[in-house]
């Protein structure tokens, strides 16, 4: 036992500070009764610093209002037998939003389930009625160590240490530079007025952050990183991260204006656009418990509820690439997708894979299906080929190349050979020893002892168009193209898709900038050609 505070007794240090430090806590109560808490205390010497002790006590007072699911809530205020200054707050069980971070880039839908729920603890704080000349709170110390995530999925804003409440006399920031200069707001950090859009910018930095994965203002020291908030470029997040949504640029790069006007308002139209975008969760709560179990599997503890819970109901809300890209998989010649970034570390952002009994019997399948199209196939050539056998011979080749087109599809490609062919492949019986290395697909080979001519035979199934790969992704650009090959739409770059063979009139657009550019290009079988420029 490290001592007794009063009715508390300190268990732990959780961590401190050069003004404060931080301790895991016991309430001693009648009967038994106990509870955890987190006990802030101030450091010898602090307690008597007059201006330090109205700084601490403001940030009690202050505290005791702020009443909130998404805000750390102060149970407690006194003073020790050496008339050191303590806070009682609540215990949040769990890792702040830094350590998160540092595990790995996060999938875009927690991202959003994060801002949003930070947000709504600072639009309560920005609206917070104080008194008839006073309304609202500026935290002004928004950062990812200040926000707290239980491994119960709660999201909670912790320290208003430096909290101010706002009036139309005094909302100025500080002579003194207060906060995390990484994290400030450019009227911050230039000692202007501040309201609650101070702490929005501070949001869009944390967001973007996690985004791209690295820091956004950087600098060697306070002056040169204040430098950088105030005149440093804010590049688009898919300059950097092409795969990042559109929709959530949008919402980060308004949190981030510089122009106040130009910025977010309030915290909620903030919420209500990140809520809007196509990758917003249903369930945000349960896939940051399962994400936070996943970084931390040794500390977090997950509810058997959502042990047991059937497959898929955790994470309903998580759909195209951040359920199923493959781990590690990068298009050639294409930056590393964001959706494969953001899932590889984190097994609830993907689909549970096909049992090992459930392949070796859609491989047992398909391998008896296509025994049957070869054995018809062989029959119908030896009679002559106008038989029911004939008929026969084509109807199970086309069954076959569905069955195995779904098959490679459902197993994502880790199944044997037999299942994992194209259709055309499947339903002409690829895969005997006689057919030549460059038998066209979806030809049949001619049988050792067969009299027939090869060219009458007709294969059960059409061969397939031929295809190369079209990566476009042009260098220096801050923005997307509309690609057009001929009269389709391809989509927005960039992207890498696969392209019928053949030369083609290639046209890169955007009508914003002016772009309007028509390129010949030859796509060969199994190439990949790249567009790096206009």
């Amino acid at each position: 036992m490290l001592g007794v505070l009063g009715k508390y007794r300190l268990d732990a240090r959780l961590g401190g500070g050069g003004m404060a430090e931080v301790f895991l806590g016991q309430t001693q109560g009648a009967e038994g009764f106990s509870r955890q808490v987190a006990i802030k205390r101030v450091l010898p010497g602090f307690s008597d610093n007059p201006a330090f002790a109205n700084m601490f006590i403001d940030e009690a007072k202050i505290s005791s209002r702020l009443v909130h699911p998404n805000i750390v809530s102060v149970l407690d205020f006194d003073r020790d037998g050496e008339n050191r200054l303590f806070l009682v707050m609540e215990l949040i069980e769990g890792k702040d939003l830094d350590a998160l971070a540092s595990t790995g880039t996060l999938p875009v839908p927690v991202i959003i389930f994060l801002m949003s729920e930070v947000l709504r603890g600072l639009g309560f704080a920005h609206d917070l009625p104080i008194g008839a000349e006073m309304r609202g709170i500026v935290h002004r110390d928004v950062s990812p160590h200040n926000v707290l995530l239980s491994w119960e999925g709660a999201v909670k804003v912790s320290d208003f240490g430096i909290a101010k409440a706002r009036s139309a006399s005094e909302a100025t920031a500080s002579v003194l530079i207060k906060g995390k200069p990484a994290y400030m707001s450019p009227e911050q950090a230039n000692g202007q007025a501040l309201d609650g859009r101070s702490d929005l910018f501070a949001v869009g930095i944390m967001v973007w952050e996690m985004l791209v994965g690295r820091r956004l203002f950087v600098g060697e020291d306070t002056r040169a990183t204040l430098a950088a908030v105030l005149f440093g470029q804010v590049p688009r997040p898919r300059a950097l991260r092409p795969d990042v949504p559109k929709d959530l640029e949008r919402v980060v790069m308004k949190l981030l204006e510089r122009d106040l006007p130009a910025r977010y308002a309030t915290a909620e139209a903030a919420i209500h656009d990140l809520l809007e975008c196509a990758d917003a969760p249903k369930a945000g709560r349960e896939l940051l418990i399962r994400v936070l179990a996943e970084r931390f599997p040794h500390e977090a503890r997950l509810r058997q509820s959502m042990v047991r819970a059937p497959r898929g109901i955790a994470t309903p809300a998580l759909a195209g690439p951040y359920a199923t890209t493959t781990p590690g998989h990068t298009p050639a010649g294409a930056m590393p997708s964001l959706g494969a970034v953001m899932s590889a570390p984190t097994r609830a952002m993907e689909r549970r894979p096909r049992s090992k009994a459930l392949i070796a019997v859609l491989v047992g399948l398909i391998t008896v299906a296509s025994g049957v199209a070869t054995f018809g196939l062989v029959r119908s050539m030896r009679s002559g080929g106008a038989g029911p056998g004939s008929a026969l011979a084509a109807e199970t080749g086309s069954a076959t190349g569905a069955a195995t087109g779904s098959a490679s599809g459902s197993a994502s490609g880790s199944a044997s050979g037999s299942a994992s062919g194209s259709a055309s492949v499947a339903g002409s019986g690829a895969g005997s020893s006689s057919a030549p290395d460059d038998a066209p697909v979806g030809t049949v080979p001619r049988p050792a002892d067969s009299k027939k001519d090869a060219s009458s035979i007709r294969p059960s199934q059409p061969a397939e168009g031929r295809k190369g790969a079209l990566d476009v992704a042009p260098e220096g650009l801050d923005f997307s193209v509309t690609v057009y090959l001929g009269k389709q739409r391809l989509g927005d770059s960039p992207f890498t898709k696969d392209v019928p063979v053949g030369t083609h009139t290639l046209r890169l657009v955007n009508t914003e900038h002016k772009i309007n550019v028509t390129k010949t290009i030859k796509i060969t079988e199994g190439a990949t050609f790249r567009v790096r420029s206009l």
